[in-house]
């Protein structure tokens, strides 16, 4: 019986070439489009699942909060993880490990032409392996990480300084001279974990390299710190234990606590962005399945009526409804499985493409898991029920008495049904276009937004303590470059990050965190900043340690004068100008509070520790050439660092790219729901041309021209189409509105988007339904009726 199913399914695919195609074709982008995204959101929320802890592993987190505003810092310091563990119940096991932030040149000393520059760098405790669930490949992971010179590194590592060779008990030379023995190998950590590394060395050799020991001996260094909790420990009693223990209150204006938060949940809370992606996606899927589902349903439903003789011959030769509607069910099945088929091959060519727009690596090892492929087999047997529901009950539901007599045509068939399905199918896809417009037209506003900073052209070139000690030649050299018009200094890159001070002013009653800059005489002028109320004396006089620049901000944000000049913060500094509002974050966030110190030591004495050159380039310049001049010249100061440099509209634009990302995925689904809403609409008209081809040519005998008939048979469905925009156009206006409510800046959401999106899709709609609708008024009308 299932051989005779399938095999009456086959001749109707094959006998019915056009409505197969657009049924496996619609559905195929709708289950390629739903494996993606399963595939993402799985990954995702897979997150450090593989360890077998997992579920009791907490960072630690301090906050601290000074009047009204706190700050969350994910570190403890090098002492208060050993002390945990000692002082607080529930506590099994604690974790300290710190990645270095900059990048470090690492050397093959058997092969000293095998250097690279590494950013995957860890030092961690010893029983990083034991509290963790990586596996090592080789070595004893009790005793790798034990010796401070001892190394632990990753498969891919091994490979990239060794090849096939065995690189136990070798050694790689890091941070200048320092020689660390490989003890270890490391599998490649796996995609979805949140913590990465290629190096991994023992915390104790920390205290051997004199810039690391600095900072732990004068508790300066932060460390990320993870403890392991008994089953039975409440995390919020620990908390309260931490504070008694470690912290206490600094009195009334410092108030301190730390916070524990669970290890499965640190890579989905520390970007509000990849929450939206978690949200957004299986909706957006889900809408593009339900829209192939309805293109199947709409065009099985349509051609009811070509069937309908077949289900009553088969009543009346005693089949039971039951096995017509399993008929139409394995006449689904099989469709559906071609296209889960096709949709597969699909998922797979695109998937890399797709999983580069989102900025995330996926393993093949979690592609191909048992997870996954569960996952994929449940919606295909989900899709094959879906598509299969409504044609079963509609067809197998049939009275045979009506269809013999010929009577058919009184019932409706599902005609309402299929306007529903046409004006649900266009709505969607009006929706997403109008989303896709205005996520375009945000990231337009983000790119060329005034932000009251000159960008262009600006070049930053970060260098560590090595070069800060020669910074004043290395400043004059690249002055001295004729492609360089201006130069100027500071600690950090701009849109990179800013220091905090705890600050309150003499008039003020309330302390607060002030983002603070430190920068060289020059950067406010090479910036273009905007002066609100300017120094009384000249910039460059500005060098003393007591005096201090903030923004309009600081002025309202600290309570002080409306010309606070000579007012004192922190009864230390004195206020000697304020600037214009400018913005030193990202546009996600208003302009807060902030001050700038500037340096004017001709000594550079404040950049031994590392900083940043601003260089500007002038119009017309070649950059490539540019670029490798200052990297001669900083090779020339500095042989243990890499040269980096970053372009500040590159910075200031990067700080958008979970928006681009969006943007871009919502431009590709869209184009699926488009395409997929097309095709239904064309089979629906070529249907619809079908039915009335004996109308249409009686009307042709009658005079009618090629315009009537045209217009005859679009105006029906463009009238859909009309509808579905008009229902579209305030959900997505709402949805958007919903959307924007994460920037403190944003675009208007302009009525001639809708006009776009509107018009745009009645074009798309006209040109399908009129190709067809041609067609058929151009047949000859002999051939239509010479049946009758």
């Amino acid at each position: 019986m299932i051989k005779n199913y399938l095999k009456i399914a086959w001749r109707g695919l094959i006998r019915n070439k056009v409505y197969s195609s657009i049924n496996i074709v619609g559905l195929s982008m709708g289950l390629a489009a739903c494996m993606l995204i399963v595939l993402y959101v799985g990954h995702e929320l897979s997150y450090d699942k593989f360890h077998g802890n997992a579920d009791n592993i907490y960072q630690a987190e301090t906050e601290m909060t000074f009047g009204k505003d706190p700050i969350y810092i994910p570190y403890l310091d090098y002492s208060e993880g050993p002390k945990s563990k000692r002082s607080v119940a529930g506590i099994e096991e604690y974790l300290r490990c710190q990645k270095i932030s900059e990048n470090v040149l690492v050397t093959n000393t058997e092969t000293p032409s095998l250097k690279f520059s590494e950013d995957n760098i860890l030092f961690a405790d010893p029983n990083f392996f034991e509290f963790f669930s990586f596996n090592l490949t080789n070595g004893n992971k009790r005793e790798v990480l034990i010796n401070p010179n001892s190394m632990v590194i990753s498969e891919r590592i091994a490979t990239k300084y060794f090849a096939d060779a065995d690189p136990i008990g070798k050694s790689l030379q890091l941070f200048g001279n320092m020689l660390f023995t490989i003890t270890g190998i490391a599998e490649n950590p796996p995609s979805n974990s949140s913590i990465h590394f290629d190096f991994i060395m023992p915390i104790s050799s920390m205290l051997g390299i004199e810039k690391y020991k600095e900072d732990i001996e004068q508790g300066y260094s932060n460390f990320t710190t993870l403890f392991l909790l008994d089953e039975l420990a409440d995390p919020k009693m620990v908390e309260a234990s931490l504070l008694n223990s470690i912290g206490k209150n600094s009195g009334d204006d410092l108030q301190k606590k730390y916070l524990l938060k669970p290890l499965r949940s640190l890579h989905l809370g520390e970007d509000w962005a990849k929450n939206k992606y978690i949200r957004i996606f299986p909706l957006v899927a889900l809408l593009i399945l339900i829209l192939a589902l309805v293109n199947y349903a709409s065009l099985s439903t349509a051609r009811s009526t070509t069937r309908s003789k077949e289900v009553g011959v088969r009543k009346v030769m005693g089949a039971p409804r039951k096995a017509i509607a399993q008929q139409f069910y394995f006449e689904s099945a099989l469709y559906t499985v071609i296209s889960f088929v096709f949709g597969y091959f699909l998922c797979l060519t695109t998937q890399s493409k797709f999983f580069e727009l989102l900025g995330v690596e996926v393993d093949k090892a979690f592609i191909y898991s048992p997870e996954m492929l569960l996952s994929l087999l449940l919606l295909l047997l989900l899709t094959i029920f879906l598509a299969a529901a409504y044609p079963a009950i509609l067809l197998s539901s049939f009275k045979p008495i009506v269809v013999l007599q010929g009577k058919m045509s009184k019932q409706q068939g599902g005609v309402a049904l299929r306007k529903f399905f046409t004006v649900f199918q266009f709505s969607i896809s009006v929706v997403l276009i109008i989303c896709a417009l205005v996520m375009d037209r945000q990231l337009d506003f983000f790119r060329h937004a005034d932000t009251g900073v000159d960008r262009e052209n600006i070049v930053m070139l970060p260098f560590s303590g090595n070069l800060g000690k020669h910074f004043g030649a290395f400043q004059e050299e690249v002055s001295s470059l004729s492609e360089i018009v201006e130069t100027t200094s500071g600690i950090l890159p701009l849109y990179k990050g800013h220091n905090m001070m705890s600050a309150q002013s003499d008039t003020g009653d309330e302390m607060i965190f002030l983002p603070t800059l430190t920068i060289n005489k020059d950067f406010i002028s090479m910036m273009g900043l905007d002066w609100a109320i300017p120094p009384k004396d000249s910039i460059a006089q500005m060098g003393n340690k007591s005096a201090v620049i903030i923004n309009q901000a600081a002025v309202a944000r600290l309570s002080l004068k409306d010309n606070p000049i000579h007012q004192k913060i922190n009864d230390r500094y004195e206020i000697q100008g304020v600037l214009k509002d400018f913005n030193y974050s990202s546009l996600h966030h208003k302009i807060g509070a902030l001050s700038l110190f500037v340096k004017n030591d001709p000594s550079y004495a404040w950049l031994e520790q590392g900083g940043v050159l601003y260089a500007k380039v002038g119009p017309k310049t070649n950059i490539p050439t540019i670029l490798d001049e200052l990297k001669i010249i900083y090779q020339k100061y500095e042989n243990e660092q890499p040269f980096e440099y970053y372009f500040l509209d590159d910075v200031f634009d990067s700080q958008y790219k979970a928006e681009d990302r969006l943007a871009k995925i919502f431009g590709a689904f869209t184009g699926f729901a488009i395409l997929i809403a097309v095709m239904g609409l064309f089979g629906l008209a070529t249907f619809t041309a079908l039915q009335r081809r004996k109308e249409i040519g009686i009307r042709k005998v009658l005079g009618a021209s090629v315009e009537n008939v045209a217009t005859l048979l679009s105006k029906d469905f463009l009238k859909l189409v009309l509808l579905a925009i008009c229902i579209a156009s305030p959900f997505a206006y709402w949805f958007m509105d919903k959307w924007m409510e994460n920037f403190a800046y944003k675009a208007p959401i302009s009525w001639w988007i809708f006009v776009l999106a509107g018009v745009g899709t009645l074009a798309v709609a006209l040109a399908t339904i009129g190709f067809q609708s041609i067609k058929t008024a151009t047949t000859n009308p002999i051939k239509s009726l010479r049946t009758e």
